[in-house]
């Protein structure tokens, strides 16, 4: 079908589009499988036969069962079929079920669900190029138009249009964004400045599906009917998600559906249908209800949206001041000590520590967060049981291994709640390293997309852009390596995370001034205060060890052979603390602070190093 016959085609609004493809599936025991969409390969007659279902309920749109049938979301779930046979076999199947009928088939795009550079690791040619590939695939089998739908990102839709635009510039696009309760997609766009976006790059309609039930919906579609000039197309999901009998049901019955979707053909929407959690008797009510609008039928019951929307925006508090190791950072030199939280639940042993460390002058305490993959106390009460107890400054490793994006910014706010004042970003240890080798990895987010989380939380706003109030006040850390040559790759790296809203960075431990302090004056022009890491070495096992079996510990031969000068242990110990004691005199001359760890153990012989320089 060709655009100007399908804007003749909507003439006769409302249209009636179907309901869910993959829940539905799921509901009649075929979507156990990594990808709902494989069915077209597995099980095509079931799938054929959801299809004659909608069609039978009324609807004159159907959409293929190809949502997540991109490259990225196969390889995600390592799906091993053959990404363009499910692509054509999707419509083939579809093609079939309307063969003669006067039904429009819709080829389903569902969103790439991956961070774009600079949250995540995927660059937006890269994102591009995957769309390209499912458009490219569907467009084979020749469907009547293409439905981008439930797209997270306003942009990512784009590309989608896009690549239709490109190879397809006649072939009808509807294009939709899912949105949260407080009118934003996941990755922050407005809802009415993201569906103007769509518009100008060439959707013929636009509007919103999934994430929200029908009387959330509401409040969303009356203002967009107000603002936007365009054709709206609204399929809300049948309320909630909720677990039933270990089953994901939706619990909107089919009746308090359809009127809903009754308000909003009185609104004027061009296009209605359901998304997750509705069926072919959904679709059957609407279709009831559309007959009673076209015979004049005005009585429609009015339902107002649950939705609490605030006439104006909150004014965002102004942020404490900062206090402790962090007031003093770059004006006097401090000194932050790393501990490594306990494997069972008992820090009697850690506050002691502590405590003789703040007598000795420390100024901070950092928490590793399960160095090495290995499981331990969460570093979160850790820190906040050292900051209620000894009133030292505390700096949160947070790593983006084992949180996903909902987590990491409860983790975060819960941070700032419990009176953390410094967040360390990491990437975190690979889990193949430690107690639990098949423990799954998550990495929603780089170092980079979690730095720029913590700063946007620091402004008030969610990732989505969801004012936060008030707001955090955490000054953000990262580590830094150090290269044996090549600076310039390490520096990049550096740079874009200090534009990301990094402030201060903690070195790898450091052995020797030469190479190091030449590559800390390579970072002075970027706006960050570098604290070099100290770690006294206590023997020369230890030093062996740390050489040939911990990445990035870069331990110089000839401070090895310095060590095997001493036969008995604490004679070693007492040399590797003379080194390290050289070294943190040299820094405080030259840097704003210095980072002392042991490696997470003994933390006797950094009291030793700390009284001596206490001297």
């Amino acid at each position: 079908m060709k655009r100007k016959e399908f804007l003749e085609f909507l003439k006769e609004k409302p249209v009636l589009a179907d309901g869910a493809i993959g829940t539905y599936l799921y509901q009649k025991g075929y979507a156990r499988v990594p990808s709902v969409e494989i069915e077209n390969i597995l099980n095509p007659e079931v799938v054929y036969e959801v299809h004659k279902e909608y069609i039978k309920a009324g609807a004159k749109i159907i959409t293929t069962n190809t949502f997540g049938a991109n490259k990225i979301n196969f390889q995600r779930k390592n799906v091993l079929f053959n990404l363009k046979d499910v692509n054509v076999r999707g419509v083939q199947i579809a093609k079939k079920a309307t063969k003669g009928l006067p039904v429009l088939v819709g080829a389903s795009i569902g969103p790439l669900s991956v961070m774009l550079k600079p949250y995540g690791d995927l660059s937006e040619e890269e994102a591009r190029e995957v769309c390209f590939e499912q458009v490219k695939f569907l467009l084979e089998e020749e469907p009547d138009l293409f439905i981008v739908e439930s797209q997270k990102s306003a942009l990512e839709a784009t590309f989608f249009i896009d690549s239709i635009k490109k190879i397809a510039p006649d072939i009808p696009v509807i294009a939709s964004l899912t949105i949260s309760k407080e009118g934003r997609t996941f990755f922050g766009d407005d809802f009415l400045e993201g569906l103007e976006k769509l518009k100008n790059r060439g959707a013929d309609v636009v509007g919103l599906n999934c994430s929200i039930g029908p009387s959330d919906m509401l409040y969303f579609v009356e203002r967009a009917m107000e603002r936007l000039k365009t054709p709206l197309s609204i399929m809300p999901n049948g309320g909630y998600p909720a677990e039933v009998d270990k089953k994901i049901v939706f619990l909107s019955e089919p009746n308090y559906f359809a009127s809903y979707t009754a308000k909003y053909i009185s609104l004027g929407v061009s296009i209605v249908g359901g998304c997750c959690g509705t069926n072919p008797e959904t679709i059957r009510k609407i279709k009831e209800k559309i007959e009673e609008f076209k015979k004049g039928k005005k009585e429609e019951p009015i339902y107002f949206s649950e939705i609490e929307q605030e006439e104006e925006k909150k004014e965002i508090k102004e942020k404490p001041l900062k206090e402790g190791f962090f007031k003093k950072l770059g004006k006097e030199f401090v000194i932050t000590c790393e501990v490594e939280p306990p494997k069972g639940p008992d820090i009697k042993n850690i506050i002691e520590n502590v405590k003789v460390f703040k007598n000795l002058g420390v100024d901070a305490i950092n928490i590793a967060d399960n160095p090495m993959a290995r499981a331990r106390v969460s570093p979160l009460a850790v820190a906040h049981f050292i900051h209620s107890e000894t009133g030292l400054s505390t700096i949160l490793h947070l790593t983006c291994r084992d949180r996903n994006l909902l987590a990491l910014q409860s983790e975060i706010l819960g941070a700032s709640l419990l009176g953390i004042s410094g967040i360390m970003v990491l990437g975190g240890d690979p889990t193949a390293l430690g107690d639990y080798p098949e423990a799954t990895s998550v990495y929603d987010v780089n170092v980079v997309g979690l730095i720029k989380i913590i700063s946007s939380l620091n402004r008030g706003l969610d990732f989505s852009d969801n004012i936060i109030d008030p707001p955090t006040n955490f000054s953000i850390g990262i580590a830094i390596g150090i290269p044996d040559e090549n600076f310039e790759r390490e520096i990049e790296k550096i740079k874009e995370r200090v534009e990301a809203g990094a402030e201060f960075g903690l070195t790898q431990p450091i052995f020797e001034e030469k190479i190091s302090f030449k590559f800390f004056e390579s970072l002075s022009s970027l706006k960050i205060q570098i604290l070099p890491g100290i770690m006294p070495l206590r023997s020369i096992n230890q030093a062996i060890y740390l050489k040939n079996e911990v990445p990035g510990m870069k331990i110089p031969e000839k401070l090895i052979k310095e060590l095997e000068k001493y036969k008995d242990i604490e004679s070693q110990k007492q040399k590797g603390i003379e080194i390290a004691l050289t070294l943190l005199e040299k820094v405080k001359n030259n840097f704003p602070g210095a980072y002392l760890t042991t490696g997470g153990k003994n933390l006797s012989v950094l009291k030793e190093l700390l009284y001596k320089f206490s001297k």
